[in-house]
């Protein structure tokens, strides 16, 4: 028997007090309409990135893929998470594009959570970690990236792993404790989430001062430098810094943001990013070219809609707010569209819908694509929904959120046969491009379920397999390491109706053995 994990606050606190560091990420996506084309880098000095082979094993690089792994299960199994196709798409390709300029790995994934404080991490083999609340504090795309930039130069200068020495242990507790603030967050207890990240830091503060200061001030730095190389504005960084500051409860009654108790900022920090920013500024002003100029002009609407999305989804907005905010905003438009869709008011959706019409037609916004296949759906008009989508997916091949929504259209409306299948076909190849990804599991075991219900004899039989399979690995990544061994034990007394077991048990077998090591594995 498998027991039951413990909390995951305290899980997350004692992972981070022994981790060590070493990022091995995955492919950087290519940023399609939103990338940074033409831009001149002539000018732009090479980030002085440490080397992340240097030295390491391979058993080394092993141990931080698990240790990623296990913080990736209990985030996915404990943390309030919010699952949203295009969002987690969007983010992530903002995540890849700087992990991509600063050479690194294929990354582990990204994780949204919903959490109002300021805040983003990044933990082994590449997991990204951002809070809801920092999309919604940011003022532009370019002050999201320094975050991001931020987090990624402390891992590509292994700040985790260059000492195993006390002063590495109390920077991983204030990492820890951000963590276990999500979890006691997730509870609702505004109380006990501030005082576990304010513990943290206290514990913290005296032992690391020195050494986080010049972490923090190194990754700055770098960070600047990897936002100038991927084409964002530097000014951006000391702009944000300036936001946080602002929150200092030493300066208002404000809860001081998680960002700033696991990264604290200096006076002397602020204005050494600033005097930074104004050096890159220095370089010769050339004239953007129109390519470059669409490429802004893009990355606004980009920001726009990730930021209205991102407060809908997590609830920091109203009705009237998005009534409100769709008089200036796109991006609170097509948020108000999905909060009409969302209540069954498909007549007020269709009205708004109007307005995008052009970019939906030569499919220039796919989130207003996306939005505008769900109001297809509401209307009845399945086959069409499924043509605008596949349309999009033709164009953006490399996205992964547009086949997930044509798989849900398949699998939720008018279900068949054909259809089930047809989810499966495009559901399989991203399981093997992403196999750590509940999402794509959830699907793929409803899809199995549906083609065995559409089945007879050993065909049957075989699909009731394979749905629990998936069930198991959606358990898995969930953290749900008893149920997945049911799940797996279930799928195994169907074999005895094969004629022919050998090759589906040692299918299983496998898999019973990758949630037996995942049980196994405890960071020490």
């Amino acid at each position: 028997m498998i027991p039951k994990p413990p909390q995951f606050g305290m899980l997350l606190l004692s992972f981070c007090l022994t981790l060590t560091i070493n990022i091995g990420t995955a492919n950087a996506a290519n940023l399609g309409q939103w990338s940074n084309q033409n831009i001149n880098y002539s000018m732009m000095p090479t980030p002085d990135l440490a080397r992340m082979d240097d030295g390491q094993a391979l058993i080394d690089r092993q141990q931080n893929l698990q240790v990623g792994e296990w913080a990736l299960r209990q985030l996915n199994g404990n943390a309030p998470l919010i699952q949203d196709p295009w969002l987690q798409q969007s983010l992530e390709q903002l995540v890849w594009q700087i992990n991509a300029v600063a050479g690194l790995e294929a990354p582990l994934g990204i994780v949204v959570i919903d959490d109002r404080q300021i805040n983003a991490f990044a933990v082994p083999s590449g997991l990204f970690g951002m809070n809801i609340g920092l999309l919604d504090k940011a003022k532009t795309l370019d002050e999201l990236v320094s975050v991001v930039a931020h987090e990624i130069a402390h891992v590509s200068q292994r700040h985790y792993q260059h000492r195993h020495d006390e002063k590495t242990k109390q920077l991983l507790l204030q990492a820890g404790g951000i963590l276990a603030g999500v979890a006691a967050a997730k509870v609702g207890d505004g109380n006990a989430s501030t005082a576990v990240l304010l513990g943290s830091q206290a514990v913290a503060a005296n032992a690391s001062a020195a050494y986080s200061r010049a972490q923090e001030r190194e990754a700055d730095r770098i960070g600047m430098q990897l936002m100038r190389q991927a084409g964002y504005d530097v000014n951006a960084m000391p702009n944000f810094f300036t936001t946080l500051d602002q929150q200092n409860p030493i300066k208002n009654s404000t809860l001081i943001p998680s960002f700033m108790l696991s990264h604290p900022l200096t006076a002397d920090r602020l204005s050494e990013a600033r005097s930074r920013a104004t050096r890159y500024d220095s370089a010769p002003n050339q004239k953007l070219s129109r390519g470059q100029l669409a490429a802004q002009v893009a990355r606004q609407q980009l920001f726009d809609q990730l930021q209205w999305r991102g407060r809908y989804l997590g609830h920091l907005v109203n009705k009237a707010d998005l009534i409100q905010g769709a008089k200036t905003s796109e991006g609170a438009k097509l948020a108000l569209i999905e909060h009409y869709l969302d209540n069954g008011e498909p007549t007020q959706a269709a009205s708004l819908i109007k307005d995008f019409e052009p970019q939906i037609h030569n499919a220039a916004n796919p989130l207003a694509v996306i939005i505008y296949s769900r109001l297809l759906v509401s209307q009845g008009n399945i086959d069409q929904a499924i043509t605008k989508l596949t349309q999009l997916a033709t164009l953006y091949p490399e996205r992964m959120d547009i086949p997930l929504y044509i798989s849900d259209i398949y699998l939720d409306h008018t279900p068949t046969s054909s259809k089930a299948q047809a989810a499966l076909s495009l559901l399989q190849p991203l399981s093997k491009q992403r196999p750590r990804d509940v999402a794509i599991w959830d699907r793929l075991a409803k899809a199995a379920q549906q083609l065995a219900k559409y089945s007879q004899g050993e065909l049957q039989i075989n699909h009731q397999i394979n749905m629990l399979r998936y069930r198991a690995y959606s358990e898995l990544w969930r953290n749900q390491l008893q149920a997945a061994v049911t799940s797996l034990s279930q799928a195994q007394q169907l074999t005895k109706n094969l004629s022919k077991p050998q090759a589906v048990n040692a299918v299983l077998n496998q898999q019973i053995n990758q949630v037996q090591q995942a049980h196994q594995f405890k960071p020490n």
